[in-house]
């Protein structure tokens, strides 16, 4: 294979290798290989070469929600942790969101839904009273204010995430990053079956698409996404984001490609890591200068700047990436109070209530997608 063949090297330019997605099955997995090496002749046309109908195309309705409610469970994951929350109520709550998002009849209602004549794409209205639904689904509610923080820090990432992408496959390999992101989170078997069954289901479904819909599939979340520009502290303090809102391209710093190669994983966890790195590399540096016994500059003008007061000046002009972590955090992410036990209410019945109510709210998610014009 020639050197100028975009084939020639099974990593694209940007770091998005075949090694990041991997379907259940073997047999599933060389499908999709094959369906998508063509891509890369066609992928990388502007929005402005598709019509208005290519960047609107209602198959992308299921990509956006599953997306979108990954990196929902990331931030609420991240909150749960950050307010304390009990371990019990907080693998509760990720199990509940993530059993509600990946339902199998929702997943099958988005999909069938989608090939219909009359099918629309999804508003972003739509996805965040959804989004919103079945993030209150398990023992938390959200107030307006924590929802819309939440909402922005979901479209704004995923927006990231596209916008280092070049090609359509790589919307399959974010999502399926995101798929097992979510598994690593408090992992159970029936989660772990439910995710597995959640991606033969999509790529069954992407494959059956062709190339020209995968494309089209593709550029519309990239066109959904446009009207979203809010400002997030996390992407502005790592360099992936200007002070205007726009996403900057070529970033030089050395953790830049890791984190292209690795969109649609949790970027608040692999950003804690970095910065605990970050702390331990000074931490050595002391200890390797007072084995040297190398006494520090007295100077003012050669003092190093101290990175954590930096930090926590930055992240005070500009808001927390998350939720404010004060004392009154807790109500933009609070619990609602479990009814306690009594003698007429068994542990039994209890546990059956709450298994009613995760199966009518399925129902009310699919009654209103199937009332959508």
């Amino acid at each position: 294979m020639g050197a100028g063949s975009p084939h020639g090297n099974r990593k694209s330019n940007n770091g998005f290798g075949f090694r990041a997605l991997r379907a259940p099955r073997s047999h599933r997995f060389s499908s999709l290989v094959r369906n998508r090496r063509p891509c890369h002749r066609v992928a990388r046309q502007t929005m402005a070469n598709f019509s208005p109908h290519q960047l609107s195309n209602p198959r992308a309705n299921v990509f956006i929600l599953v997306n979108l409610g990954c990196e929902m469970l990331y931030v609420i994951d991240q909150r749960l942790k950050a307010q304390q929350i009990a371990q019990d109520k907080s693998v509760q709550v990720i199990h509940d969101v993530t059993s509600v998002l990946l339902e199998p009849k929702f997943i099958d209602s988005l999909l069938n839904g989608s090939k219909h004549n009359s099918a629309q794409l999804l508003t972003a209205e739509h996805c965040k009273f959804m989004l919103n639904d079945i993030a209150t689904c398990s023992l938390m509610r959200l107030d307006e204010q924590s929802m819309s923080k939440l909402w922005n820090l979901m479209t704004m990432v995923y927006k990231w995430q596209l916008f280092v992408s070049r090609y359509q496959h790589h919307l399959l390999e974010i999502t399926f990053r995101h798929l097992e992101a979510i598994n690593r989170l408090y992992p159970d078997a029936k989660r772990h079956m439910l995710i597995d069954f959640t991606k033969n289901t999509l790529l069954d479904f992407w494959n059956a698409s062709g190339e020209d819909a995968q494309l089209s599939i593709y550029q519309t979340n990239r066109a959904w996404l446009q009207c979203f520009n809010t400002k997030i502290s996390l992407l502005i303090r790592m360099g992936f984001q200007a002070m205007d809102g726009s996403f900057i391209r070529d970033v030089d710093q050395d953790y830049y490609a890791e984190y292209v190669e690795s969109a649609g994983d949790n970027i608040y966890a692999k950003s804690a890591e970095q910065r605990e790195r970050q702390q331990r590399e000074p931490n050595s540096m002391d200890q390797l200068a007072a084995q040297l016994n190398i006494n520090p500059p007295q100077s003012e003008d050669l003092q190093p700047i101290n990175a954590r007061q930096f930090q926590q000046q930055f992240e005070q002009a500009f808001g927390n990436v998350l939720f404010n972590d004060t004392a009154d955090s807790s109500a933009g992410c609070e619990f609602v109070q479990l009814q306690p036990t009594t003698s007429a209410s068994s542990p039994e019945k209890v546990a059956t209530t709450m298994s009613r109510g995760g199966s009518l709210l399925n129902q009310n998610l699919l009654d209103l997608y199937s009332k959508m014009p």
